[in-house]
């Protein structure tokens, strides 16, 4: 057994005929750490295993294409220098599962690299087949998104990127014809009968409508054709047909508010030792995000266990808890639409050495255990860590003289 590990010419005795190893205490301490890092290795390997069966089990369609991103001039932009003949695919395992589409660097990551709503697609369609002398045919299509973002894929099974094709094509037409049609039958209502004084009211009723979904509507119609006439009846109901117009108008507000949300994000003990604290501010602000609570402190061991609580059951944990705790963190709190998301994007993967050059772990850490800074992973994650981290008094509200700049619609 004791082969397996690193240790090489350990001493033997033996007596009556049973033999027995001799470790020094620094040995002993040496096999004890090896046995941590293979729980360790164990663990993750674990983590990975099920991440795959969860994709296997619930994706509608997975598997590794060749991908790269090209962008759509804006209006009033010249148009992008011409790249089509550069050759820079790179394997993605990508995922179909709910509304999105996840793009894993590898299969076994445990988080996606990026990802797009499928409510973001705007395009899908083939692209002309080119040839790679290591492999021949490559069959292509693309996805356009609303943001101008182009994912061109490439495999080369032609049944692979047909499937791709097929599968997206359904999924991305069956959200944008159903809005395609509300928003028709909204329009011909709305011209039909906003002459009538009646519309008002029943605009008014349906927008309360859409607020209380109490049911009330048959019972509203009824009260107000018994006291009007049949035309000012229709004319109001007319009205309140338009209650998918106010549901969709105050679902569009409600997604606005959830985009501009805040997210917490630590810079660990190495991070402000090693002197990056504003580097690491400077990405977040250059990005456009609004900084709302800042201050620097240095946790106790239990006021790690309380941050990583998720992380318990892992044989990590305590070195996690110890390292946290052992010098200051500058915590702080991140305002700005798509902030979680996106300041997981700028702070790259877990591990540096898999995260893209660009990136602030990319670029500054170099290996797992000091990986310089922590991020929320989620909404309320986000939530939790906020609360845990600052008083509800120490985040500030206030307008940024950028936001217009950052967030202004033409």
């Amino acid at each position: 057994m004791l082969n397996l590990f690193s240790l090489r010419g350990l001493p033997w005795s033996g007596a009556d005929g049973q033999e027995k190893v001799q470790l020094t205490a620094a040995e002993l301490e040496s096999l004890r750490s090896e046995l941590a890092d293979i729980e360790e290795r164990e663990a993750h390997l674990k983590a990975q295993l099920e991440h795959i069966d969860e994709i296997l089990r619930s994706a509608r369609l997975s598997g590794y294409l060749y991908i790269r991103s090209r962008w759509t001039a804006l209006p009033g932009e010249p148009a992008p220098i011409d790249d089509i003949d550069v050759d820079d695919w790179l394997p993605r395992f990508v995922v179909l599962h709910g509304q999105c589409i996840f793009f894993y660097l590898c299969s076994t990551d445990l988080s996606p690299q990026d990802s797009t709503l499928l409510s973001d697609v705007v395009e899908v369609g083939p692209l002309p087949n080119f040839i790679r002398e290591d492999e021949g045919t490559r069959y292509s299509f693309y996805i356009l998104t609303r943001q101008g973002l182009r994912y061109e894929c490439s495999h080369v099974s032609e049944v692979q990127v047909d499937t791709w094709l097929s599968a997206l094509r359904t999924d991305c037409k069956l959200g944008s014809d159903i809005f395609r049609s509300a928003s028709r039958a909204a329009r011909s209502l709305l011209s039909a009968s906003k002459a009538s004084r009646f519309y008002s009211e029943g605009r008014a009723v349906a927008a309360a409508a859409a607020v209380s979904l109490g049911g009330k509507v048959p019972l509203l119609a009824s009260a107000y054709g018994s006291t009007a006439s049949a035309n000012a009846s229709r004319a109001w109901l007319s009205g309140v047909f338009a209650l998918p117009v106010a549901a969709y108008m105050l679902q569009e507000q409600e997604v606005h508010a959830a985009e501009m949300e805040r997210t917490f994000i630590a810079i660990k003990p190495d991070g402000v030792q090693r002197g990056l604290i504003s580097e690491i501010i400077s990405r977040f602000e250059r990005k456009g995000f609004k900084l709302v609570a800042i201050k620097l402190v240095v946790p106790s061991k239990e006021f790690a266990q309380k941050h990583y609580d998720d992380l318990k059951e892992r044989p990590f944990f305590n070195g996690l808890c110890e390292f946290l705790s052992s010098g200051p963190v500058l915590a702080m709190v991140w305002e700005g639409e798509g902030v979680i998301k996106y300041g997981r994007k700028l702070i790259g993967a877990t591990d540096p050495q898999k995260s893209e050059p660009g990136t602030i772990r990319g670029d500054l850490a170099v290996v797992v255990g000091r990986n310089i800074i922590h991020g929320s992973d989620g909404p309320e994650t986000a939530k939790h860590e906020i609360n845990l981290w600052f008083k509800p008094q120490e985040l500030v509200n206030y307008t940024s003289n950028a936001e217009k700049w950052v967030y202004g619609n033409n």
